[in-house]
């Protein structure tokens, strides 16, 4: 669907190959066709294209990264995929505000990724703290999803949301920041602090960590980002005389 052409589902260190093929048929049944697979066990591969029945031009089109940075540096809007739940809360989308949420980014032309993780362990901690929100599937008893199940449950979510007609049409003024810039100015509060021997050095993880929170829970638009960065140069430079 045109709707979803900037629509990015990632899937982190896939162990099976049948599974990215589930994966692939079950995007494709929802008319989701951009997948990015990041450091597969193995791909491509027969199985996968077994598995994917009408999905094979999913397969056949997916793009392959080293890390999770070069599969959503440039979209706007990235929600992570977890059962479990974190020591720090992320930032929470709702199943039931998704499609909405995910077919205004679209309507506005953002581009918006969904990561899932490997199917043992999910989304680590360092990976769900480059997606502005952590979505989890509401489940009776057992948490863990097949990842195909996952796949296709959101991406039924978002296709259903598609057809609203309570979807808002309303510009931006200003586009949001993507995922690279974002990362840039986390990377440039960081150094500064450092500069400021800010830090707790009996924990200094504790800081930079809620920093991270706090900008994924700001949603930041690129101007924002951009005066942000000049007031960190400027600093910078005057501590560094």
């Amino acid at each position: 669907m045109k709707i979803f052409q900037n629509l990015n589902f990632v899937l982190v260190e896939t162990s099976h190959p049948g599974n990215i093929g589930a994966c692939a048929r079950a995007m494709n049944s929802m008319g989701i066709c951009n997948l990015s697979l990041v450091n597969p066990k193995e791909f491509p591969s027969k199985e996968s294209e077994a598995r994917a029945k009408s999905g094979r031009k999913v397969l056949d089109q997916a793009n392959i990264h080293d890390n999770l940075n070069e599969a959503i540096n440039t979209s706007n809007l990235v929600i992570g995929t977890s059962a479990r739940s974190r020591s720090m809360p992320w930032p929470m989308m709702e199943i039931n505000n998704l499609g909405k949420v995910i077919n205004e980014s679209l309507v506005r032309k953002e581009k918006v990724s969904i990561v899932f993780g490997n199917e043992a362990v999910g989304l680590d901690n360092e990976d769900l703290g480059k997606c502005d929100f952590h979505l989890q599937i509401p489940t009776s008893e057992d948490s863990s999803l097949n990842l195909s199940h996952a796949v296709q449950i959101v991406a039924h979510e978002i296709y259903k949301g598609s057809s609203s007609s309570d979807l808002s049409t309303q510009t931006r003024e200003v586009e949001l920041a993507s995922s690279q810039q974002k990362e840039k100015l986390i990377e440039h509060i960081e150094l500064v602090l450092e500069l400021l021997d800010f830090y707790d050095h009996q924990n200094p993880k504790q800081v930079p960590a809620r920093l991270r929170r706090l900008i994924k829970r700001m949603q930041l638009d690129k101007l924002e980002i951009g005066i942000l960065r000049g007031i960190l140069s400027n600093l910078e430079e005057r501590l560094n005389k």
